[in-house]
């Protein structure tokens, strides 16, 4: 997806998109980013060469929660490339013994309800209805741009329809697994 005119693009790649894992990246003119990384650092790699990019180009990985489908390459990549890992304190307090050891200076604090200035956009976080520590999706603001990030949502709340409300392009993932709630299960554990 490409919200562009030159001076205000936000350029998105779904990488993966499912239980299996989940990637997206998002570049502007000066910045590159993950948000999570759901999937081994190797098949992070692939998949960004796939799309013409390198994992030495990024900048940071954003989380959205501690579940595996979203976290399961974010220490590898974050010690191998020393990107800086941005979450919530109760996502960092869940996943943190899951990724192995990334250095203090690399883990930010991103709490739900902020603005995160990155480079030349502005990224929101909003927290969500999802069977996880505290799970936060974001809005990308770039210029006069917006572009949110919407998934692993199992109900979408008068305050998220605000945030979201008037974006430019949406990325919107939700599925309802029947038999997952019958027996109990918990997604991405």
């Amino acid at each position: 997806m490409d919200l562009s005119s030159e001076r205000d693009a936000i350029e998105t790649f779904i990488l993966a998109s499912g239980s299996t894992g989940n990637s997206l990246f998002i570049e502007t003119e000066n910045k590159k980013l993950l948000v999570d990384a759901g999937l081994s650092g190797k098949k992070i790699t692939s998949l960004l060469a796939e799309v013409g990019r390198k994992p030495e180009e990024l900048d940071a990985i954003l989380v959205t929660h501690e579940h595996r489908d979203h976290i399961h390459g974010v220490g590898v990549m974050a010690r191998k490339y020393k990107l800086d890992v941005y979450a919530n304190e109760q996502t960092w307090a869940a996943m943190d013994p899951l990724i192995g050891t990334v250095a203090v200076e690399q883990k930010h604090i991103f709490d739900m309800g902020k603005v995160l200035t990155f480079g030349d956009m502005d990224i929101e976080s909003f927290g969500v209805s999802h069977d996880a520590a505290a799970p936060q999706f974001y809005r990308f603001y770039k210029d006069n741009r917006s572009f949110v990030m919407l998934t692993d949502t199992g109900y979408c709340s008068d305050h998220i329809r605000g945030t979201i409300k008037d974006a430019d392009a949406y990325l919107i993932e939700s599925n309802h697994e029947l038999e997952i709630l019958r027996m109990g299960l918990i997604h991405g554990a």
